[in-house]
């Protein structure tokens, strides 16, 4: 990581006015009562008639049915009689401070880069994210406004961060830096010993997860469907091993069948992308417990810049590219028809606009899947994925008070997804009907 990373928290906080500091302390002195006209507790779930919900010390402390239960004298009251409550959304692929659009001083400068990521969280946030997975940042800065966030420093989403991408030298994200980027040294590995001291030093840095590539990209031949794994096997098996013993899950970039296989006979928990997977995956991921993030966010937009992103060294045609984003937008359909347990990520970042996980959602109902199932995947699916099911992801007593509110139904429309009309993370209200819609970014596949 570089020298400079240690210091970020502190630039960050120098950056905001005392209120915005101030702020977490105060919104715990009182309680907070939600009315809401519609209440979906459980995503997938039928959505309910009015609730009163109220919120102390960032949790759900009642749930009642109707709108007049009992308000104690003092608390603050939100009234979206006339709106539906939901858990947050989180996003399981994200990577927040790679951004294509950014001019070459921002990539190359540590400080400006995690002020540029602390901006994208803060509008994400006001999307109506309130947690994320950082599946991949080399630089590191997403450690410093992580931290910061969860200091109370920031304002944006819960962030589980991987960190530094795990491979084989000059293996997908595992390459050298380019010399528009923060320094950093590559979280390459050859060999069981090394991949394991790849983890083991991501681990030091700061990591919740670990993110492994076991195939190439799907815009390069080594993410074909019938492409040979890019880790030996006794390489995967040290990583997941090495993390495994440190308490740490392991998400893993696969396209290809074989890699998909490879990764999940070795334990990881998530498969990212899983474009190519066969009846073979499908009994792994169910023995395994474990979860399919497809990404049909990024096909569409690599779709949509086909001439782009073909060619090139070890790069695929654009007939070859043209039939990947195809097999991956229909990817979330076909894995629910076949009964794999289905998370919800977009491989979005500040390249795009913050409703990247919304339209997630309506991206999964056009390959197939029941919208309730696709709104599910993108609460209470994916806080299971993250084992964090007991908090996150379903509107209960005791859980974390991560609330969204939209004015209709969205397991009926959701497009409603586009537009919240309030967002509250652990129980510190973020924006009432004033939540930011659709920031800059390029245009939604």
């Amino acid at each position: 990581m570089s020298p400079l990373l240690p210091k970020l928290s502190l630039l960050l906080a120098a950056a905001l006015p005392a209120s915005a500091l101030a702020a977490p302390a105060a919104a715990e002195s009182q309680p907070t009562v939600v009315l809401a006209g519609r209440l979906i507790a459980e995503p997938g779930e039928p959505s309910l008639g009015p609730h009163t919900l109220v919120i102390r010390d960032q949790r759900l402390s009642r749930i009642e049915p109707g709108l007049d239960a009992g308000i104690e004298p003092g608390a603050r009251v939100l009234d979206l009689s006339q709106a539906t409550v939901l858990p947050g959304l989180i996003d399981l692929h994200v990577h927040l401070a790679i951004d294509t659009n950014a001019d070459t001083t921002t990539n190359a400068s540590g400080p400006r880069l995690a002020l540029a990521t602390a901006s994208y969280a803060r509008r994400l946030l006001r999307a109506g994210v309130t947690t994320v997975r950082d599946t991949g940042d080399n630089s590191g800065v997403t450690y410093a406004v992580r931290d910061a966030i969860d200091g109370g420093l920031l304002e944006g989403p819960r962030i589980l961060a991987a960190g530094r991408i795990i491979s084989r030298t000059g293996g997908h994200g595992a390459k050298r830096a380019e010399p528009d980027q923060v320094p950093y040294p590559p979280a390459a590995c050859d060999g069981p010993e090394s991949c394991r001291r790849a983890v083991r030093q991501n681990i030091e840095d700061g990591a919740d997860w670990i993110k492994i590539t076991v195939s190439g990209s799907g815009r390069e031949s080594g993410g074909r469907p019938d492409a040979a794994p890019i880790l030996f096997e006794d390489e995967v098996v040290g990583a997941v091993s090495a993390a495994r013993q440190a308490d740490r899950p392991v998400a893993a970039h696969a396209h290809s069948t074989a890699a998909i296989n490879l990764a999940l006979r070795s334990g990881v928990r998530t498969i990212e992308h899983g474009t190519y997977f066969d009846q073979e995956s499908v009994a792994l991921f169910k023995r395994q417990h474990a979860y399919l993030v497809p990404t049909a966010f990024v096909a569409r937009y690599v779709e949509s810049k086909l001439g782009t992103f073909a060619g090139g060294r070890d790069g695929q045609s654009v007939d070859d590219l043209r039939a990947w984003t195809q097999a991956a937008k229909a990817g979330p359909g076909r894995a629910w028809r076949a009964g794999v347990p289905l998370a919800l990520g977009t491989d979005g970042g500040p390249s795009f606009a913050p409703t990247a996980t919304a339209l997630e959602v309506q991206y999964y109902v056009d390959s197939g899947v029941p919208l309730p199932e696709a709104v599910r995947a993108a609460t209470s699916g994916n806080a299971d994925a993250l084992d964090l099911g007991k908090e996150l992801g379903r509107l209960r007593v005791g859980y974390r008070a991560d609330l969204i509110a939209v004015d209709g139904d969205p397991q009926r429309d959701a497009s409603q997804l586009l537009r919240m009309r309030m967002v509250m993370r652990q129980g510190r209200l973020v924006c009432l009907d004033d939540c930011v819609e659709a920031a800059a970014g390029s245009p939604a596949p």
